[in-house]
């Protein structure tokens, strides 16, 4: 698997991650498909001991001003050990309808 597919990023725009790839799945009620069955192994080996999710990385640039992928909503911090709001939002929705939490 591509690292890039498994590092976990928000908002997604014009590349997803597997988490992407899980949402995908549970909105069309195909997240109990036993192919989806490493991925939430992944999502759910990625939590942190904390409890939360990580952004790994962010995709676009913060700016106050009109940019080429500037962004000037906060979407929570980017770190690979602190939790990011919005993917565990992600993962919790994910790993709940696939009956793992």
């Amino acid at each position: 698997m591509n690292s890039e597919f498994v590092t976990l990023h928000y908002p997604l725009y014009f590349a997803y991650d597997i988490l992407g790839g899980l949402k995908a799945m549970v909105e069309v009620g195909r997240i109990s498909d036993r192919r989806c069955q490493k991925a939430l192994d992944l999502l759910e080996a990625k939590r942190l001991p904390s409890g939360g999710w990580a952004a790994e990385r962010r995709l676009y640039k913060v700016s106050s001003s009109l940019a080429s992928r500037a962004e000037y909503v906060d979407w929570g911090g980017t770190s690979k050990r602190s939790m990011n709001e919005w993917v565990t939002a992600d993962a919790l929705h994910v790993l709940k309808a696939s009956g793992r939490i």
